[in-house]
């Protein structure tokens, strides 16, 4: 039974794949544009911070063989806070840009998602005019997921830095350690992503957010959780990869234009992976309303997962 529920997600995805034309068109238009400005901002972003650290670094180094109370070490740190505010201000604009795009892009990819599953159509000025009000439903739920990230990442730091400053000095023990926490860690933090990436589900597609529709996740994949276990675990090893591969040929490239090709597919790629994620758990909310009894309206028909939850009347109501 465990076994079945862990490769369940091959189901998911199967239909997930399935249901990809039903609004092709808009789907493609709204990845590709997905696709193309995020990749555009991420290399732009890489070939503008590059100059200015190269050129931190240079004076970094320079600067501690100066005189502190002369005048070129004056100038040097004045430039090097300089370079500080504006590598900030570069990056800060980036990640905006880039939240903000994920954003409204990943709330009409779950809401083509939805429709889809119906076997419904959805006109692109209905798609216009539903994706900031839920946007600003996902933007919260969001938040409160990012601090929960957070959170769990301060809370792993303390779990590996215990163990090494106790078994210090000890190499073997300490690698063997670190290896074992770290396989926990990662795969706790895969577990709890389930109830995480389902409360932006929800936050789209029910009115809900923040706290309230991380409560109704939890709820909701009770029972299900192996299957959103295991598409986590096959969406971020084909990220790692992705991203593993491609950054290493990156580094080993001299051309300019090369690299900003290769950085350009290569964030392609993951927002392709999170486009596919995305829809692929839109699908499993829906196959885990259905496995607690809940009704999914259809084109044309209502689909009911169990029959033990219709009440039948005999007799009385019969003509």
């Amino acid at each position: 039974m465990e076994f079945n529920k862990l490769i369940g997600f091959l189901g998911i995805l199967k239909k997930s794949i399935k249901i990809m034309s039903k609004n092709g068109k808009l789907l493609a238009i709204v990845t590709s544009i997905y696709l193309m400005i995020a990749s555009f901002f991420f290399v732009w972003n890489m070939s503008t911070i590059k100059p200015i650290i190269f050129d931190f670094s240079t004076k970094a180094v320079q600067i501690t063989s100066l005189d502190p109370r002369g005048l070129p070490f004056a100038k040097d740190l004045a430039s090097i806070l300089k370079d500080i505010k504006v590598l900030l201000g570069i990056e800060l604009a980036f990640l905006l840009a880039l939240f903000l795009t994920s954003l409204f892009a990943q709330t009409a990819i779950i809401l083509l998602t939805e429709v889809s599953y119906k076997n419904k159509k959805i006109s692109s000025n209905d798609l216009i005019v539903g994706v900031p009000r839920s946007s600003t439903r996902l933007f919260i739920t969001t938040f409160h997921v990012a601090l929960l990230r957070v959170g769990y990442i301060f809370f792993g730091y303390i779990m590996i830095m215990v163990p090494m400053i106790m078994f210090y000095g000890h190499k073997i023990v300490s690698k063997w350690i670190l290896w074992v926490l770290m396989i926990f860690l990662v795969s706790l933090y895969l577990y709890f992503s389930v109830v995480w990436l389902m409360s932006l589900v929800i936050s789209v597609l029910e009115e809900c957010s923040g706290i309230e529709a991380l409560g109704k996740a939890g709820k909701l994949v009770k029972g299900n959780k192996l299957e959103g276990f295991s598409l986590n675990l096959m969406f971020n090893l084909i990220a790692y990869v992705f991203f593993d591969v491609l950054l290493k040929r990156s580094t080993l490239i001299q051309s300019e234009l090369t690299q900003a090709f290769v950085r350009f597919f290569l964030m392609s790629c993951i927002c392709l992976i999170v486009v596919f994620e995305l829809q692929a758990y839109t699908v499993f909310y829906f196959e885990c309303k259905k496995s607690h009894g809940d009704e999914i309206e259809l084109q044309g028909s209502v689909e009911y997962s169990k029959l033990s939850n219709v009440p039948f009347v005999i007799g009385e109501d019969l003509p």
